[in-house]
């Protein structure tokens, strides 16, 4: 049988795919022969004679199937079909059915119906559907109207000057133009088939070059609104003019990721709606799960760019003057960390607790005061010539020397964290980051890895694509780095979106 690693490079089913979708009026299915652990978190688990639901049936080994109202893949050969003759009329509840033999399925057991019937289970469907797709519509015609009316009205006004409107807006429209294609994919998939329109499969599909676009869109809107209120009376004489509130400008900026917020509880209600052998089930639940994951790491971006904002603006460091602090560059990323200073003299503590704040080409380690917004400067780090690697077994990132001594030990909180500062290391010019480092942010958080964040890195080696990947990210003949291979095949595989973007057979050296 192939592993699930293998698995992930042949075909993930989506609403485009050909595969042998579950969508016969009778549902399929297979009682295990063997028990199954799921090593991933889209894997399903099951006992020896659990009964499953199978939702797809994919050519090459890995099937889909609902087992106590958990949709997940599991190995084909691992379970026999149930052949109709088995089977007994399947109970009111819409359950598993009740089979011949010892009756020792764990998937039998009884559950309180949300239904009386499919026919009212469909009628619930297709209002969420309903409902989802006239919020959809609201939201990308109002967002749009706000870019090509409020904005383009701001910008017409020849009062901002064009490196401040492009803070204003960022990249808001070509946000706009990826959710209204996204819209229309959905509408074309309802209009189809309402039935069995795939939505939660079209939104897997759509997650992550709408997650690159909101991580950009959030890094970028502190600095639009900063920039808005530290010139707060310019904004109201052009807002005047137009009749427009400035809190209404400054709402509508944060629209896109306050819509975010609501993907995960409608794709729960959607689920909430499907019988339990719909082939969009598993797509459903995982797109919840991602869509979630995506609005709180929005989240996070935002409250980091706001607190490197106020540190910028009004932050006191005692030991280096603003002027300084301002030619260091933008901010990576900075958080309180448990830091070893392996050169600290014998009278100064070995760990403690201080702010560090990374910038392309320097580190700052500073001590927090009682006063708020106010540092003590420790330690300032040149990152030229030096290497970044991890502690084995340990949450701890260290800075070495070009002769393997240590200049700096971060002790993180969690693999979140630590994933993190490895991307925001990776930004970093003349910092070597080391493979092993590289591999760990897809292997503890695959959901926040972004190409955009992983450059600049001395120790690779450059290959040129000989094959076409996604259009919208690579293209025959570009050159890129060879660790990119790497980080992005272990991205697939910890993610299990649709394809190997990238693998060392489509590569060439240079």
């Amino acid at each position: 049988m192939e592993s699930s690693g293998e698995r992930l490079h042949e075909v993930i089913p989506s609403s485009s795919d050909s595969i042998l979708n579950n969508q016969q009026t009778s549902a399929i299915y297979a009682r295990a022969k063997h028990a199954f652990k799921g090593r991933n978190n889209d894997e399903l688990s099951f006992r020896k004679g659990d009964v499953i639901t199978v939702t797809q049936q994919l050519e090459g080994g890995w099937w889909e199937g609902t087992l106590h109202s958990y949709t997940g893949w599991f190995p084909s050969n691992y379970v026999t079909i149930i052949p109709e003759s088995e089977r007994f009329l399947r109970s009111r509840s819409n359950g598993p059915p009740v089979l011949n033999g010892d009756g020792s399925s764990f998937g039998s057991k009884k559950e309180t119906p949300l239904f009386s019937s499919d026919t009212s289970r469909q009628a619930y469907r297709e209002q969420v559907m309903k409902s989802f797709l006239e919020a959809e519509l609201k939201y990308v015609d109002g967002v749009t109207k706000f870019n090509d009316d409020t904005l383009a009205k701001i910008k017409d006004s020849k009062k901002i000057s064009e490196k401040d409107f492009q803070v204003l807006a960022g990249n808001l429209q070509l946000l706009i133009t990826h959710q209204r294609e996204l819209l229309n994919d959905i509408k074309e998939a309802v209009d189809k088939d309402a039935t069995n329109a795939r939505i939660g499969g079209l939104l897997l599909k759509a997650a992550p070059n709408l997650r690159h676009l909101l991580r950009l869109y959030c890094q970028n809107h502190p600095k639009a609104v900063d920039l808005i209120l530290r010139n707060k009376n310019l904004y109201e004489e052009v807002l005047k003019e137009m009749d427009y509130p400035l809190k209404d400008l400054i709402s509508g900026l944060s629209h896109p990721f306050r819509h975010l917020e609501t993907y995960p509880s409608m794709l729960n209600e959607l689920e909430r709606g499907m019988h339990e052998a719909h082939s969009d089930r598993g797509d459903t639940q995982r797109a919840a799960a991602v869509f979630r994951d995506i609005a709180n790491y929005c989240g996070t971006l935002r409250k980091q760019k706001e607190m490197q904002l106020e540190l910028l603006a009004s932050g006191s460091i005692d030991g280096l003057p603003s002027e300084e602090l301002r030619k260091l560059g933008e901010i990576l990323y900075m958080s309180i960390v448990s830091v070893d200073d392996v050169k600290a003299s014998a009278e100064d503590e070995l760990s403690c607790d201080r702010c560090v704040i990374l910038f392309p080409t320097t580190i700052l380690v500073l001590e927090v005061t009682s006063s708020v917004n106010s540092y003590i400067l420790k330690k300032r780090i040149s990152l030229d010539k030096l290497t970044l690697k991890k502690a084995e077994n340990k949450t701890t990132l260290i800075l070495c020397n070009a002769d393997g001594s240590s200049e700096i030990a971060m002790n993180l909180l969690s693999n979140d964290e630590l994933q993190r500062w490895i991307e925001a290391f990776s930004c970093c010019t003349n910092l070597t980051v080391t493979d092993y480092c590289c591999d760990l942010i897809s292997s503890f958080g695959p959901q926040r890895i972004d190409m955009s964040n992983v450059h600049n890195m001395q120790s690779v080696t450059f290959a040129r694509l000989v094959c076409h990947f996604d259009s919208k990210i690579w293209s025959k003949n570009a050159v890129v780095k060879k660790t990119f291979v790497t980080i992005l095949i272990t991205v697939v595989d910890n993610r299990k979106i649709e394809k190997c973007l990238i693998c060392d057979n489509d590569v060439g050296h240079i």
